[in-house]
């Protein structure tokens, strides 16, 4: 039969350790929040990392070049992260230092009273404003310096789509003629490649080169297209290709149409046949 002692004893135990339980629960709890206030900040300067150097093979009046003020205030930034980290460790040291503690405490002794009514924080980051006023400065921060690399992404965009735009109208003329239409197939598949790519900002410097490589093949493409053809010769293709397709009558072959499919090298395209 067990001594009021050793009750006692083991209903400290069960005390302590709901004690302890209730600290890590405290511990976890306070981990989660600072993960779910930084965890985009980080993400987001992870991002930054790469696209800036990656925006440096930009033409160089597009080139995005922070001011000495920006720079300095991403090194504030960064030192402030670096505070509430060095912060953050003394608090999780603490807390595994009251733990570690009371497992030595003998089982049949109660805790020291100063150790278990102690807070065990040299610094609560979570109790005070300087994790808010850290991830708040930051993102202000990270949404001035991506814009602007955004700004400048979009301005590249423009240019681009300047060079390699070809309408609607001028793609379907091309798909009138064989000879064309493989230009115009090449062009369009190309075409959603680079929309695709083009969309979001880079991350590395291989990226852009792709991207201004696919650029100067769609505007070679573009330059082989035939854009000024003469009305006679239009008429021409939609018969050709209306709904009376390879139907039309020499009467369609003008001197007009003769001599510019001539010029083309394109009359070996057609061919004569009664009706």
């Amino acid at each position: 039969m067990s001594t009021l002692r050793q009750q006692l004893a083991e209903m400290q135990k069960q005390l302590d350790l709901s004690v302890q339980a209730s600290k890590a629960t405290q511990i976890i709890e306070k981990c989660g929040i600072v993960i779910s206030k930084t965890d985009t900040v980080a993400g987001h300067y992870a991002r930054l990392k790469y696209q800036y150097p990656a925006l440096q093979s930009l033409p160089s009046d597009l080139r995005v070049n922070w001011r000495e003020d920006q720079r300095n205030e991403l090194k504030n930034a960064a030192n402030s992260v670096n505070n509430l980290l060095s912060q953050w460790s003394r608090w999780l040291n603490n807390q595994t230092q009251v733990a570690a503690a009371a497992n030595t405490q003998a089982s049949d002794e109660p805790l020291d009273e100063t150790l278990t009514m102690q807070e065990p924080t040299a610094y609560d980051i979570i109790q005070n404003d300087s994790l808010t006023n850290c991830v708040s400065q930051a993102l202000s921060l990270y949404r001035t310096l991506s814009d602007q690399l955004k700004n400048a992404w979009e301005e590249w965009q423009q240019i681009l789509y300047q060079q390699i735009q070809v309408d609607s109208k001028t793609l379907d003329a091309q798909q009138k003629l064989e000879k064309l239409k493989e230009i115009a197939d090449e062009y369009l598949s190309l075409r959603d490649k680079f929309d695709t790519l083009i969309q979001p900002l880079p991350e590395n410097g291989e990226s852009v080169t792709k991207i201004r490589a696919m650029a100067e093949h769609l505007n070679t493409l573009r330059g082989m297209m035939k854009t000024d053809w003469p009305e006679a010769v239009q008429n021409f293709l939609d018969r050709i290709n209306g709904p009376q397709r390879n139907k039309p009558t020499l009467s369609a072959l003008t001197t007009e149409v003769f001599e510019w499919l001539r010029d083309e090298d394109m009359l070996e395209d057609f061919v004569i046949t009664r009706k």
